[in-house]
């Protein structure tokens, strides 16, 4: 994850800058756009103003899913506001001969165009960072936008203060202008990919239908902000004489509001996205419109408008924006193009829309009945919008694993990660301790063999077979019906530890069947039995039904040995595989998973062992810990995510390692995901109780087959080095006209 930190790095600056002259054009705009229509238009004309600004953003919006899909928001975007400076400096200079008109054009610039660059602008930040980076940085750059929104605040009530309304439009020129430089800038220097294969919105709905969800929020949110809105514009234009007072009040409020609204990014929202994540944190704010809607009914008045108007702003601005993108990043380009500006876009001026036509008919109420009405309809919007942000974190898992789907198909895991059985001829041991275990009936057969005793059953003398050094001798025992028999069984278990006939083993005692579960489970229980002969036990109890075959490899995911526990892992995902009523307690997997995890921290490559194969051992065995982690994690969380997750952390660009690690945040327990993603991304330190002498001599007691690695890279170094001196030796001696 080195790569893409640095990346991540070089980017958010230029993404803050771009989100602050970005901000600061949107509430410059609001601003201009208010004050301007309301000094020449009354109050009772914004329902049809919001109704048509809404129609006009929901075509603006079609058209540019279409660009986006085609061309993508690195060259859309920018070109978009290098345009809008062009349309604010002929709203200038047409402004004094047709105010009415202007007025009007200039509503729907702000609306229409404003809402389809914001839109775009965190698309272009959606395909630029991947999700943990979005989660990192994102705050940072709502942050940023708060404190451009600041800015533009100050700006627009100075201009009203010290000009007048058409030089605001000037500087709203100058401000777009500035926002397509830096965008430039923000934006990739070229597309990697094509386009024009984009699916259609119709395909990307079908395909997740859970972005329906989302829309419907997006719909409520807006529809209820929409009405506060209306109230609170129309107090205010009560209250406030029309022209610079007007645009001066709004300017203040848009200031103060902004001020507050970065403070409390600064303090809280990445730590608040962070602790609750992207569900909780949207719902903050129809939570908070509820609330204040209902206050406000038994408060009415500009001061309680006010304030409502000021928190919603304040928290769609913050938390509301941090969480909604981040459930498009893990998205792929190409669907994410075509689907978010719709709902961004589309969905929000629908609830604009629909907002403005149930204000008109609420308005027909008499005065004070009115406002209590459209109160009372915010207020149920937005706690409907609550209900439904709720249960968000539950839609973001589902783009996350679609994300996982779209980019893990095409990564290859690494060599060192396999999820596949680690039992080779090159990870075979020769142990000392290969008498003495499982010789019951064996005795029995010495003492028989030793007296010359004449032996006429044919278990025994498929016994007898068996305890041969022959190992053809063996192999043909092995195919004989009595190998089958319980009393043979422990001598055919025996046989495991003897590389040359362990795969013919491994067949008898695979169809001997689950009569025999227990005498494995008690062989692999049994400490005293060699490495070979408990390692290679799991993939046998791997082919039985038996629950006893469960419990058993159950029980030994605690083993002391490594490589035992990986491989009773293994099996038991292979019996889940086939019988999905065995299942574990996620608690206890989890805890093995902390258990790994605690064992591993001590196992760090460096520190006073500087022989490189040592260190490639010790990384290797980082990689094949992650593997079982998983592995484990697949028992009790969904397996093709889990996998793909899995094969995303092995995959070479950061992007999609950013979506299995956010994928792996949304699913695990706090505590957990805090340590296993901290391990994941190399960022947790060693303990500094724990000698690396100590660290590396329990590596080597528990997992004997790194042993065999590092005898195995001494004897090829030396070799190497022998065969280089004789290299030498023999230039040396030859002429130089060779």
């Amino acid at each position: 994850m080195e790569n893409g930190r640095v990346r991540s790095a070089s980017l958010v600056p230029q993404a803050l800058a771009a989100a602050a002259i970005m901000m600061a054009w949107q509430w410059a705009g609001k601003t201009t756009r208010d004050s301007l229509f309301l000094s020449e238009f009354p109050s009772s004309a914004l329902p049809a103003m919001m109704g048509g600004a809404a129609l006009c953003s929901l075509l603006t919006a079609t058209l540019n899913a279409a660009l986006l899909r085609r061309f993508g928001p690195a060259r859309i975007i920018p070109v978009g506001y290098a345009a809008g400076t062009a349309l604010h400096l002929i709203e200038w200079a047409l402004l004094p001969k047709f105010p009415h008109l202007i007025a009007v054009i200039v509503y729907l610039h702000i609306v229409a165009l404003g809402s389809v660059l914001l839109s775009g602008f965190w698309a272009l930040a959606n395909e630029r960072f991947d999700p943990r980076q979005a989660r990192r940085h994102f705050g940072q750059i709502a942050a940023a936008g708060t404190l451009g929104t600041l800015a533009g605040g100050v700006m627009a009530e100075r201009v009203a203060a010290l000009a007048s309304l058409q030089s605001l439009l000037l500087l709203l020129g100058v401000l777009q202008l500035l926002c397509a430089i830096a965008l430039f800038r923000f934006a990739p220097a070229r597309e990697a990919a094509k386009h024009a294969q984009a699916p259609s919105f119709p395909e990307v709905i079908s395909g997740a239908p859970y972005l329906m969800g989302l829309a419907g929020l997006v719909v409520l949110a807006a529809m209820s902000a929409s009405t506060l809105d209306y109230l609170f514009k129309a107090s205010a234009a009560a209250h406030f004489e029309k022209g610079a007072p007007l645009t001066r009040f709004f300017a203040i409020f848009n200031t103060t509001t902004a001020l507050i609204a970065f403070a409390v990014q600064m303090g809280i929202n990445r730590r608040w996205l962070g602790r609750f994540g992207p569900g909780p944190t949207v719902a903050t704010l129809p939570m908070a419109v509820t609330g204040a809607s209902v206050l406000t009914i038994f408060a009415p008045g500009l001061a309680a408008l006010t304030f409502s108007r000021a928190l919603e702003i304040l928290l769609r601005g913050s938390l509301y924006r941090s969480g909604y993108e981040l459930f498009y990043t893990p998205m792929p380009e190409a669907e994410k193009r075509s689907i978010k500006s719709v709902i961004d876009i589309g969905a929000e001026r629908l609830g604009d829309g629909l907002a403005g036509a149930s204000v008109q008919l609420l308005l027909t109420l008499p005065s004070q009945a009115a406002v209590t009405a459209i109160l009372g309809l915010t207020g149920a919007l937005a706690a409907a919008g609550a209900w439904i942000a709720l249960r968000l974190d539950r839609v973001y898992v589902k783009v996350l694993e679609r994300g996982l789907a779209h980019h893990a198909d095409n990564v290859m895991p690494a060599a060192t990660g396999k999820l596949e059985e680690l039992d080779s001829q090159a990870l075979a041991l020769s142990m000392a301790s290969t008498t003495g275990t499982f010789l019951g009936p064996g005795e029995v057969i010495r003492t028989a063999v030793d007296a010359a005793l004449p032996v006429t059953d044919p278990a025994i003398q498929t016994l007898v077979e068996l305890r041969s050094d022959s190992a053809s001798r063996i192999r043909a025992a092995l195919q004989r019906p009595e190998a089958l028999s319980p009393v043979v069984t422990p001598q055919v278990i025996r046989l495991l530890d003897r590389d040359d006939v362990a795969q013919a083993a491994f067949d008898t005692l695979c169809r001997c069947g689950d009569g025999i579960a227990g005498q494995l489970v008690d062989g692999l229980l049994d400490p005293t039995n060699s490495f070979n002969i408990r390692k290679r036990i799991p993939k046998v109890l791997s082919s039985f039904r038996s629950r006893l075959a469960w419990d058993g490899l159950s029980a030994n995911l605690l083993d002391a040995r490594f490589e035992v526990r990986t491989r009773c892992a293994k099996a038991l995902e292979r019996i889940a595989a086939r019988q999905t009523s065995f299942a574990l307690e996620q608690s206890f997997v989890f805890d093995v998973v902390r258990h790994e995890l605690a064992h591993t921290r001590k196992l760090v490559p460096g520190t006073s062992t500087g022989a490189s194969g040592m260190r490639t051992a010790l990384m290797e065995r980082k990689a094949k810990t992650v593997a079982h982690i998983f592995t484990l994690l697949g028992l009790v969380l969904p397996r093709r995510p889990v996998r793909q997750a899995f094969r995303a952390l092995q995959a070479d660009g950061t992007r999609v390692k950013g979506v299995a690690l956010e994928y792996l945040d949304s699913i695990l327990p706090k505590d957990l995901r805090k340590e296993l993603t901290a391990y994941l991304e190399g960022l947790l330190p060693p303990p500094s109780n724990v000698p690396s002498e100590e660290a590396v001599a329990q590596l080597l007691d528990e997992n004997p087959s790194i042993m065999h690695r590092l005898e195995y890279w001494v004897a090829t170094t030396k070799a190497r080095e022998e065969t280089g001196h004789s290299n030498a030796t023999q230039n040396k001696e030859k002429p130089k006209d060779a």
